[in-house]
């Protein structure tokens, strides 16, 4: 697997996303402790008791927070949504950027939740004795504040980047899973992939066409390019739109055959014609099979073109010599 087709199957789950908070917030509760245990203490004494204490936690901190988690769980799929973060390079550069790319909302949330989780704690919390001086004892200083910010910013931290990365795995094992054979558990996809086992590669792939849904060949596909967020087959039958995104294809399709050029096409190098330095260290690539039509690629990509090529070209020739038909051969043994 060389690319994550992030689908954030998670973060759809709402008990799952329950329990991530319920973790969480008790992480939050221990750090809390053992930061600062004089005033944890003297919140407990306030609190008369055990259960009084506990009744104040879950209703004044933990359903608050189910907001929080709700906000959050929003902001990371529309923040995905706006910069198209939808498919992960599987390497360790890829990955720390990508982690990194939400920073930035993570610090912001606070500005965005803070007004609505406030309010719902102070309406939980005090139902039966609202009063204008304990909302500005209490609640006030967090809102909008320094001692605000610097209280939630720290929990934001955590749930949103366990929530990020609980979503990249479960999206990783499902990816898998799509790769193994119909049949085979999590586990044992998973097992099959880490131990590098052969694998068989995509030989059709469903189409729609004017005419209605059809079964492509691959060896037939001189291309598989995005547009607009559409995904689209250059096909001898003409183009036409696919479902699968190019994540899902470069994990699903042969790479000797196959090359991703760049984030939106792959192309079919048994139908490649050439390439040529471009301009801001761009290169063009050309397709025998699409005439007029030129493919950029960054010239990083340009080792793994030549790597691919050669490891292409060699299987074509080994393709064309099992192809080669003896001559008939007589009675006699002689042709």
């Amino acid at each position: 697997m060389k690319t994550l087709d992030l689908k954030r199957a998670f973060l759809r789950r709402p008990w799952s996303v329950l329990t991530i908070l319920l973790i969480s917030v008790l992480l939050f509760e221990l750090l809390s402790w053992g930061m600062s245990p004089e005033l944890k203490l003297d919140s407990y004494k306030q609190s008369e008791g055990f259960f009084s204490y506990m009744f104040n936690w879950v209703f004044g901190f933990y359903f608050p927070e189910f907001i929080t988690l709700i906000i959050i769980i929003v902001l990371i799929d529309n923040y995905h949504r706006v910069f198209h973060l939808h498919e992960l390079p599987l390497n360790t550069r890829a990955i720390i950027f990508y982690e990194l790319k939400f920073l930035p909302l993570f610090f912001a949330a606070y500005f965005i939740f803070i007004p609505i989780t406030l309010h719902v704690r102070f309406f939980l919390r005090e139902f039966s004795h609202f009063s204008v001086e304990r909302y500005e004892t209490y609640y006030q200083n967090l809102l909008y504040t320094y001692d605000g910010y610097m209280t939630y910013t720290p929990f934001v931290l955590i749930l949103g980047y366990v929530l990020l990365n609980v979503s990249l795995i479960v999206d990783f094992l499902q990816n898998v899973k799509k790769m193994a054979e119909p049949n085979a558990t999590v586990l044992g996809a998973f097992a099959s992939f880490a131990s590098g086992a052969p694998r068989n590669y995509s030989q059709t792939i469903e189409a729609k066409t004017q005419a209605g849904d059809t079964l492509l060949n691959v060896a037939d596909c001189y291309l598989f390019e995005t547009e607009e967020g559409v995904y689209y087959v250059e096909h001898s039958k003409g183009r036409s739109i696919v479902t699968k995104s190019l994540a899902e294809l470069e994990n699903e399709l042969d790479p000797d055959r196959f090359f991703r050029g760049n984030r939106n096409f792959i192309l079919n190098l048994d139908y490649f014609d050439s390439y040529a330095y471009w301009e801001k260290g761009k290169y063009i690539l050309r397709s025998q099979k699409l005439a007029g039509k030129d493919l950029v690629m960054p010239r990083a990509r340009m080792q793994n073109l030549k790597e691919s090529l050669e490891k292409n070209l060699a299987n074509s020739v080994e393709r064309d010599a099992l192809n080669v038909k003896e001559p008939p051969v007589g009675p006699s043994g002689n042709s």
